[in-house]
C-alpha cells in the first residue's frame, strides 16, 4: 500500500525533471543559433530571430544630368529599443533613424542600420543620373539654358537676364599659360587659382561671350555679358576685379562663381580658337580697329566660336601681374618683387582696341590704377569646387 501511494509522487517528479530538461535544451539551441543569446544578440522575435531594422532608400530626383543627387535614408524597427545608428557609405555613423546623403558621382551606395538591440541590416542603392564629367559634356548652371552651338565650335548658355557665356573645353583639365616660364609675369591671383582648381575637376569653364557692360543691382555696378551694349570702359583693374566677382551674386547664380579673366583663361581660349581659325590669336585681320568703339558683338569678323571682340574693340584687363626684372634703362632691378606697399602693381592688358591695332595674343603691363577710354574687361564663369 505504501508503494502505491509513492508512485504518483515519483511520476510527478519525473515530469518536472523532463520539462526542465526540455526548457534547458531550447535555451541552449537558441543561443547556439543566434551566436549571442538574448543578452548580446538582441530581442528575439516570435520565431527565435533577432528583430532587425528595415531600411528605406529614395532618390530626391530621377531626372538625368544632375550635378548631385540626395539619397534619403530612413531606418525603422519593430523592437521597442529603436534605432541606434545609421552607417553611411563613407563609414560615418549617424545616431539617428533618418539622414539625407548627398552624392556627386554615379555608383552603388551601401547603408547599414543598427538597432539598440544589436540587430542590423544593410541595403544598397544605385545612382545613375549624375552628369558624367568631361570636356565634351558641359555642366549647365541652374538658371541657365543652352541656346545653341556645339562643344567643338562654341556651346552657348544664357541666363534669364540675357547674359551669355561660351564653354571652353579643356580635355586635359590643365589650363594653358604662355608666360609660365617668363620671369616678368606672375599669376598668383586667388580668382585665377580658383579657376585652375575648378577646371581640374570639370574639364572646362565658361568665358563671357561679350566684353563686360555695366549692370546695376542693389545699388552696385556689376559686369554683364550681353549683346549690343557699350563696353564698360574707363575702369581700373581693382574696379574691374570687384565688379566681375560680384556678378554671380547679383544675378542669383548658384554653385558657380564669376571673376575677372586670368592669363590662364585668356591663353587657353586663344589656343582653343586657333584650332578652328588658324592663327587667329596672332593676326590683326579680325578686330575692330576703326577708332570708334562699337557695341558688344557688332564686329562680325571678330566672332570666333561665338566669342566676340577678343582681338579688338576695347583692350581688356586680366589678373596677371607684370614685374619685369629689368628697368626701362636696361639695368637689372634688385628684386622682381619691386611692388612695395607704396608702389602700384602693374597688371596685364590683353588684345587690341578701336584705337590700337594689336593681335589678340598681345599683352602689356600697366599700373593697375590706370584707366583709359579704350580699356575694358571680360569675365569668366566656373563651377565652385
Amino acid at each position: 500500500m505504501r508503494d502505491n501511494k509513492l508512485l504518483p509522487v515519483i511520476i510527478a517528479l519525473l515530469c518536472i525533471i523532463l520539462v526542465a530538461i526540455i526548457i534547458f535544451g531550447i535555451t541552449l539551441f537558441s543561443k547556439d543559433k543566434n551566436g549571442k543569446g538574448n543578452n548580446g544578440g538582441g530581442i528575439l522575435g516570435n520565431e527565435g530571430e533577432v528583430v532587425v531594422p528595415v531600411i528605406d532608400l529614395n532618390l530626391n530626383t530621377e531626372e538625368e544630368e544632375q550635378e548631385e543627387v540626395t539619397i534619403e535614408v530612413k531606418a525603422t524597427t519593430d523592437d521597442e529599443g529603436g534605432i541606434e545608428y545609421i552607417e553611411l557609405p563613407d563609414k560615418t555613423k549617424i545616431y539617428s533613424d533618418t539622414k539625407e546623403y548627398v552624392v556627386k558621382e554615379n555608383g552603388n551606395y551601401k547603408f547599414k542600420a543598427v538597432g539598440v538591440n544589436g540587430g542590423e541590416s544593410s541595403l544598397s542603392i544605385e545612382v545613375t543620373n549624375i552628369r558624367e564629367i568631361s570636356s565634351n559634356n558641359p555642366y549647365i548652371p541652374e538658371g541657365f539654358e543652352h541656346i545653341g552651338g556645339e562643344v567643338d565650335t562654341g556651346f552657348v548658355i544664357q541666363d534669364s537676364f540675357g547674359n551669355q557665356y561660351v564653354w571652353v573645353p579643356v580635355p586635359s583639365g590643365i589650363l594653358t599659360r604662355s608666360t609660365m616660364m617668363s620671369t616678368d609675369y606672375e599669376e598668383s591671383n586667388s580668382y585665377a587659382t580658383a579657376l585652375v582648381n575648378s577646371v581640374a575637376k570639370n574639364y572646362g569653364f565658361y568665358i563671357a561671350r561679350f566684353e563686360a557692360s555695366s549692370y546695376e543691382a542693389d545699388g552696385k555696378r556689376v559686369a554683364a555679358s550681353v549683346a549690343e551694349k557699350m563696353p564698360w570702359t574707363d575702369i581700373n583693374f581693382r574696379e574691374a576685379e570687384e565688379a566681375a566677382s560680384l556678378t554671380a551674386e547679383a544675378f542669383g547664380y548658384e554653385n558657380v562663381a564669376t571673376s575677372l579673366i586670368s592669363s590662364y583663361a585668356w591663353d587657353t581660349t586663344l589656343e582653343w580658337i586657333d584650332k578652328t581659325v588658324t592663327n587667329y590669336s596672332t593676326n590683326t585681320s579680325y578686330g575692330n580697329y576703326s577708332g570708334t568703339i562699337y557695341t558688344t558683338g557688332s564686329t562680325e569678323s571678330d566672332q570666333m566660336n561665338y566669342i566676340c571682340d577678343l582681338a579688338g574693340n576695347v583692350r581688356e584687363w586680366t589678373t596677371e601681374e607684370y614685374n619685369p626684372i629689368t628697368s626701362s634703362d636696361g639695368k637689372k632691378k634688385s628684386s622682381k618683387k619691386n611692388n612695395t606697399p607704396d608702389t602700384v602693381k602693374s597688371r596685364v592688358v590683353r588684345g587690341g582696341s578701336a584705337s590700337l591695332n594689336k593681335i589678340a595674343n598681345s599683352r602689356n603691363g600697366y599700373p593697375e590704377d590706370l584707366t583709359d577710354e579704350y580699356w575694358g574687361f571680360r569675365i569668366v564663369l566656373y563651377q565652385n569646387t
